[in-house]
Formats: structure tokens, sequence, C-alpha cells
């Protein structure tokens, strides 16, 4: 019996010590490289602190990291190797909303949970009990968009959008809060990704007479777009949104940058505990000061460690009535006030402006009534 007792102990210590699997879909090669590199880095800086405080459930959490390149297709087939080859216990989706969008449904077929880190389309999520999301929703960042431009006192806008499911989703919310709130969209256009000539297009809108531009894309158009648009003489608020939340568009930039207003998730000045370490240990890691990107990837991992341990265990149905029971959740990324049903956080938002080659709080927005999707 002392031997059978010895067994026994044996296989429970080595069941502990083998530490739980969780997946990472992140573009880390390719033009997304700077975006993936930063979620990564956050996931990993969150992943040390649980080991380093006793793990998940008493194990270890170990990594296994794949480079979709922000493609549907290589994020389709590592999301089945994770699942059927690396068995891991759920994934952190650390990708652009189309390599998100054709992960999910994989993930959540096979029951295991995922978790986009900052993707914005709605279908990422919607539909799929096993999947959830840490960012604020595309519609709803645009609805901030929106409401920006109205306390600018603008009432004539012109909307740019990058030709993919990020751009259009923002684009929704932007045109049904204007609407409410009386802006008239005086010039409209979409761009295919990696544009690099927007003289056309701006010079066209400059003619619009428009007030205020709300621009959709990532830090590379973005910072094209501004860059030619200030050469133009086109002085009126640029709005844009997390797509822009890098170091890499106020490098790429450069003076074009300071003025341009963004909403996002990651409030620089926040004086938070949770807000202040993590901005620190990111700077340490990387050498970069930290953006949402990473700060996000780092809250999806945080909170669903706390989804982790509150259910007990790893199945997806018990870790989406975890999610649901975690309610005033102070992340990085803004506060969680909580889960909606369909796997989407109901959470605060920021607009930051770009003040002498930083990013700094313009305001904070925390009605629920704008970020509710």
């Amino acid at each position: 019996m002392r031997r059978v007792g010895f067994v026994l102990f044996w296989l429970l210590g080595a069941a502990l010590a083998q530490g739980i699997k969780v997946g990472v879909l992140a573009p880390l090669s390719g033009p997304a490289a700077a975006d993936g590199k930063s979620v990564l880095s956050g996931i990993q800086i969150a992943a040390e602190e649980i080991n380093a405080s006793g793990g998940l459930l008493g194990r270890k959490i170990e990594l296994v990291v794949y480079d979709d390149q922000a493609d549907p297709r290589l994020a389709v087939n590592f999301v089945r190797r994770l699942i059927e080859l690396d068995r891991v216990a759920f994934i952190i989706g650390g990708s652009y909303s189309g390599a998100s969008l054709a992960a999910s449904p994989v993930a959540n077929e096979a029951q295991v949970p995922f978790i986009a880190a900052y993707a914005v389309h709605p279908d990422i999520t919607h539909g799929k009990p096993y999947a959830f999301r840490m960012g604020l929703l595309g519609p709803v960042q645009g609805r901030v968009g929106a409401f920006l431009a109205h306390r600018l006192g603008t009432k004539r806008v012109a909307v740019l959008s990058i030709q993919n499911d990020f751009g259009r989703s923002l684009e929704q919310g932007f045109r049904d809060q204007a609407a409410k709130l009386g802006l008239e969209v005086v010039f409209s256009q979409v761009y295919p990704p990696g544009n690099q000539n927007f003289s056309p297009l701006l010079a066209r809108l400059k003619a619009s007479g428009a007030q205020a531009l709300y621009a959709s894309g990532y830090y590379a158009e973005a910072a094209n777009l501004v860059r030619q648009a200030r050469s133009l003489g086109l002085d009126i608020p640029i709005i844009g949104q997390e797509g822009y939340d890098s170091p890499k568009f106020i490098e790429l930039a450069g003076p074009a940058a300071e003025g341009v207003y963004i909403t996002t998730t990651l409030d620089r000045d926040s004086q938070s505990p949770e807000v202040r370490g993590f901005l620190r240990k990111y700077q340490e890691r990387t050498g970069l000061p930290a953006d949402m990107v990473g700060a996000s990837g780092y809250a999806a991992l945080k909170v669903m460690a706390q989804a982790v341990q509150r259910a007990g265990g790893l199945d997806g149905p018990a870790l989406y009535r975890g999610l649901l029971g975690l309610i005033n959740l102070e992340t990085p990324v803004g506060k969680i006030f909580f889960f909606t049903s369909q796997g989407d956080p109901v959470k605060s938002a920021t607009v930051q402006v770009v003040k002498n080659g930083q990013f700094r709080r313009f305001l904070n927005v925390t009605d629920l009534a704008l970020l509710k999707p």
C-alpha cells in the first residue's frame, strides 16, 4: 500500500509539473510585426507574474507561440495545431481582426476557449460561446470617435476607412453615432491596406469643407496619412483609434503626429498601480514605451487567469461562467465593468492626444450608453 501511495503521489506531482499550456497567435513577422512583438511581450510579462505567484491552479503556465503574420490562412492552421498537437488549455489571439475571425470558429468548435486580445470585429465572439474578447468592439470605438468629434465642436466630418473588417466595423459605429449627434459626413472613402499615397484622397477631402477627419488604419498607414495631410495644409483635427496606438506611429509620422487624437484603452496618465506597474515592466523588458497592444495581451492573460481560478478548471463552460462572474476589474486597458453573454467586455475607453512626441490623456470615457455593445 505504501508503494501504491508513493506512485499515486508521484503521478500527481508529475501532472502538476507539466504545467498548463497556453496558446498564442501573434503576427511576429511581416507588416504587423511591431504589434505582434508588443502583444507577445505583454503576454510574457503576465505569464512571469502569474508563475512567480504560484502559477495557475498550482501549475506553471507554458506559452506555445506561433507567428500567424496576421494571415487568416496561417491563423487557421496554427489554431488547429495548438488544439490537436499542443493540447493547449486556451488560446490568446494576439492578432488582427481578419486572422482572429478565421481562428475563433475553429477554437469554438473544439470547445477550447479563445480570447482576442485587441481585435475589434463583432463576429469574432458573437455566436461563439467559447470565444471572448479583451478589447473594445469596433462599433463601440467608432461611437467614441463620433462623440469626440462632437466634443471638439465640429459639425462636418470626413471618414477614411481601411478596406478590411477592422475599418468597416469602426466606420459602422462612427456613422451610427454621428447621425445621432447631428454630424454631417461630407466626404467618405475607403483605401486598401498598405496604401502609401493618400494625397489624391486628401486633396478631395480638403475641398469638401470637412472640419474633422475620422481615419481608421494601422500605424504604418496612419503615419503616411497624417504626414501627407499636414503637408497639404489640412489643418483639421484627425481622429484615429487603437490602430495608431504604437510608438511606431509617432516615430514614422514625426512632427505630423502632434495633435492627433486616438480612441483607445491604455491611459498613460493613469495613477492606477496596475497601469503604472505594467508601464514600468514593459519599458524595462522592451526598451520602448508601452502601447495598447502590449497592454491588451497582458490583460488578456491576467483576466483569463482570474476566470480559471474562479471556475476552478479549464473547460469551456466553466471558463464562460467564470468570465461572466468577473465585475469591476481594473486592468491596464481600462476598467471592465462586466462581460456580456456574447463574451465582450463592457469597459472604459480613453482619448489620447500626441503632445511633445508622447501619447497623453485628453479625456476618459465611462458612459455606458456609449460603451455597451
